[in-house]
């Protein structure tokens, strides 16, 4: 990261601590800024924000208003904040829940969610205990549970099959490049066991594949070195290629 960046995370942590005082456990960064591959153009900061009892609708009003990109202006491509109860996070299961998500950016329309279930939070509390950094509160260890690897492995599977249904789409994945590099990401932690930053993964998966035009392609969208659609099919084969777990015999198409 940057200092621009650490000064917002240092404003953001005052302001969270402003509006929920004792009531939050800790602040915790995770995703790319933790693994050595933020990119202020394109990466997001993953705030994870764990809650000693349920919000209020005032509270959940308060951190919108504090928190959006016009008042508190991130550095970086945008700010994807999470609120989660201690309980969930001290004990990890099949489908956890948050009390409130925020995604808010210079680029985009604010996206609130006031309450869900997200099985990619199962992704996000691994991160934070193998690479997170605590921003405030209690240290991550005394936080977060272990999450079991079975159970981390079926969120990996399941956020894949959710890139395949959001290829080329306008917001999530406009060149397809995301899902290449999920799915890469994926592969290496079933061979590694070790959650690695997307561009790690795609290179990763480059020495698996010297000969992946697919993963070239997307790794120069990753740097914004191309900005043009990647294979659709050959984005799903990928998919499929990881989702089956069968690194015996690649997809030609890849």
């Amino acid at each position: 990261m940057d200092d621009q960046a650490d000064d917002y995370l240092h404003q953001l942590s005052e302001t969270v601590n402003a509006v929920l005082g004792d009531r939050m456990a800790g602040l915790y960064l995770s995703g790319s800024a933790v693994v050595e591959d933020y990119d202020k153009d394109v990466s997001d900061l993953d705030v994870f924000c764990i809650v000693k009892r349920p919000l209020k609708a005032s509270d959940k009003e308060a951190l919108t208003r504090a928190l959006t990109h016009d008042v508190l202006p991130s550095p970086g491509a945008g700010l994807e904040f999470y609120a989660v109860l201690e309980e969930e996070a001290a004990r990890p299961h099949s489908l956890l829940s948050y009390e409130f998500a925020l995604l808010t950016g210079g680029n985009f329309e604010d996206k609130v969610s006031e309450e869900g279930m997200d099985e990619g939070l199962l992704m996000d509390f691994a991160m934070i205990l193998q690479s997170g950094k605590t921003l405030a509160g209690r240290p991550k260890e005394k936080v977060f549970g272990n999450v079991p690897k079975p159970w981390l492995q079926e969120a990996m599977k399941g956020s894949l099959r959710q890139h395949e249904q959001q290829i080329f789409h306008p917001f999530y994945d406009p060149y397809g490049h995301e899902a290449v590099m999920n799915a890469c990401r994926t592969w290496c932690f079933k061979e590694t066991g070790i959650l690695t930053s997307k561009t790690r993964g795609m290179k990763w998966a480059l020495q698996q594949l010297p000969d992946s035009n697919l993963i070239r392609h997307a790794l120069l969208v990753r740097q914004g070195l191309a900005h043009d659609l990647l294979n659709n099919e050959a984005i799903r084969s990928l998919i499929h290629f990881v989702i089956s777990k069968t690194p015996v015999k690649v997809p030609s198409a890849i």
